[in-house]
């Protein structure tokens, strides 16, 4: 009875010791795999997402928002060895902007299930999807899943997809003159940018406006890529209003807009003044004197100043018979600068055709430019030339006038009988003489008359 009694408490002793060794872990049974990928247990933990590119595998470039069809690689490793697994690319419909791309087939939308007979564990490998990301995509970063599954388990490992950000600003901008006048044309603007952002840009829109320029060419750029880290210079040509002060320009990079800053000085028109000394010429007289003064009034020095004289035919620019190439230079009268405050004085000496006497329009162009521009700037002064007739023709003109004909006609009458007295006072003076002769007085002398 007591050797019964030592064997029940043997095999007690026995069984708790078993116990406690199973609860330990020392021993395992043959369900221990597969307890260990149990999804409800240990989803997380059977891959692992090592890579994220676009592109390709080795790639570093990111696209952009807007970008369409885009290979989006993800690099896995596996924790323990599954076989006939199913994986893909989740994107969650509440996470646009990224969205599944055309593959094949009808559909625009297509996602990819890669299925693989085995994965081994600690081995790698890489799955692609294609991805459109929407252009109002502004996060850099957006989590998804790479979701697995086979007939025993299943699961999400979280997948972190960067977004690149194009980032285009402007570096540095000029213009050529850097010295803008109002009425200026040909301006050179170049605006010198730099894509700094995190990503290329397609589709680039680029173009100024201004109301105080008038944009010559070209009307816009059409750039269908700019490179990440790429420098890109845009030049135009502008004409300058007639205008002056601040005058800013905006710089359009598609929907980002960036003001450019400048000054449209004056051009100095209404500080150069003209005085003309002689308005009258006579008809068919050569060598006469025609005279300005050319005034300066305003604060800048007027440069490499050129004068011409336009005028109708019936006045002409005297030209030497012993100079006939001096015709070529007579209407261009030099100077090197008019200071502020001074004044300068023009001559020309110009011949008038015959039978021109009347009043013609006559204009004085000033060609000029300041010490920090190359553009040249005219001003145009015009006035009323008269030129008179011939002193012949003054007479000629005024005694076949009806009222000064008769005027003629009296004082030829007047001049006749001024005459006719002047005859008849010589020969009643001349009997006179002849009647008293030499007389004697009463000594025999003869009187002289």
């Amino acid at each position: 009875m007591k050797t019964y009694k030592k064997l029940i408490a043997g095999f007690i002793i026995l069984a708790m010791v078993m116990t406690a060794i199973g609860a330990s872990g020392l021993v395992s049974n043959g369900n221990a795999n597969q307890n260990a990928i149990n999804p409800e247990t240990t989803e997380n933990n059977a891959l692992a997402v090592t890579s994220v590119s676009w592109y390709s595998q080795n790639s570093s470039e990111l696209p952009a928002p807007g970008s369409s069809g885009i290979p989006l690689y993800v690099t896995f490793i596996a924790y323990t060895t599954i076989n006939d697994i199913n994986i893909s690319i989740n994107l969650t419909a509440y996470k646009a902007p990224l969205s599944y791309a055309y593959i094949s087939g009808p559909d625009k939308n297509v996602r990819t299930f890669n299925v693989m007979p085995e994965v081994v564990a600690g081995h790698s490998y890489t799955i692609m999807q294609l991805v459109n990301i929407n252009k109002s995509s502004e996060s850099s970063f957006y989590d998804e899943n790479l979701s697995y599954y086979n007939s025993t388990i299943s699961g999400n490992t979280t997948i972190t997809i960067p977004v690149g950000k194009p980032q285009i600003g402007i570096i540095s901008y000029s213009t050529n003159p850097p010295v803008i006048y109002q009425n200026e044309k040909f301006i050179k603007l170049t605006v010198y940018t730099e894509n700094t952002g995190t990503s290329s840009m397609k589709n680039v829109n680029v173009y100024i406006t201004s109301p105080n320029y008038t944009i010559v060419s070209p009307s816009n750029y059409n750039i269908s890529y700019y490179p990440l880290g790429k420098l890109l210079n845009f030049t135009f040509y502008i004409d300058a209003k007639n205008v002056t002060g601040n005058s800013p320009l905006e710089f359009h990079i598609n929907q980002n807009v960036y003001t450019l800053n400048t000054y449209i000085h004056g051009n100095g028109k209404t500080s150069l003044s003209v005085a003309i000394e002689n308005t009258r010429l006579i008809s068919n007289t050569k060598k006469q004197l025609m005279v300005f003064y050319l005034n300066n009034t305003g604060t800048k020095s007027f440069i490499d100043i050129e004068i011409h004289m336009l005028s109708p035919e019936v006045i002409s620019i005297y030209v030497s018979s012993s100079n006939p190439l001096g015709a070529l230079t007579a209407n261009n009268v030099t100077f090197a600068q008019i200071r502020p405050g001074e004044s300068i004085k023009v001559t020309y000496l110009v011949d008038t055709s015959p039978g021109s006497a009347g009043t013609y329009p006559v204009q004085l162009l000033v060609q000029y430019h300041f010490n920090n521009t190359a553009e040249t700037f005219n001003k145009v002064f015009t006035y009323n030339q008269t030129i008179q007739p011939t002193t012949e023709k003054q007479i000629s003109s005024t005694l076949t006038e009806p009222l000064y004909a008769g005027m003629a006609a009296l004082i030829i009458v007047i001049l006749g009988a001024i005459v006719a007295v002047s005859v008849h006072n010589r020969r009643r003076t001349g009997k006179a003489k002849k009647g008293n002769g030499n007389k004697k007085d009463n000594n025999g002398t003869e009187k002289k008359p």
